[in-house]
């Protein structure tokens, strides 16, 4: 199948309640390699602040390093995201896949099916562009490290 990752995001939200650089290490729990984190300030629902934190991997070898390690910490998780694929992508082709925030502050990578996660989004792109050709990359790539 031909297709590559065009950039992966890995994004949380830092409530008022929580500190900054704690959301940070728990993103970095995902990342064999350094990274720059952007902040975006933003307003909760009811006015509340919050940041925004994101981390945007577009080269090419780093987004194969992020994913051959991130494959490696969720295991056998790997199969519960098979099971519902379909399910992870979007309209756009992205696939998202959420990672429990407090489980990976403490080091341990768990998927998330909760409200306050940390976002991976992979951008998938293939030749030709249908679904089903995105659905079975994405399947390859989750088979494959």
């Amino acid at each position: 199948m031909k297709g590559k990752i065009e950039w992966i995001k890995v994004s949380a939200v830092v409530h008022s309640t929580e500190d900054r650089e704690k959301v940070g290490e728990a993103i970095a729990t995902l990342f064999p390699f350094e990274f720059e984190i952007l902040v975006n300030k933003a307003k909760g629902h009811y006015g509340n602040p919050m940041e925004y934190l994101e981390v945007e991997i577009k080269k090419s070898g780093d987004v194969k390093k992020f994913w051959k390690y991130f494959l490696q910490l969720l295991g056998n998780q790997v199969d519960e995201i098979l099971g519902n694929i379909e399910d992870r992508i979007d309209d756009q082709n992205v696939f998202h896949i959420r990672i429990d925030k407090q489980k990976a502050y403490l080091g341990e990578v768990k998927l998330s099916y909760g409200g306050d996660p940390i976002a991976v989004k992979v951008k998938l792109v293939t030749f030709p562009a249908k679904r089903e050709a995105i659905v079975g990359f994405a399947k390859e790539l989750c088979t494959t490290s």
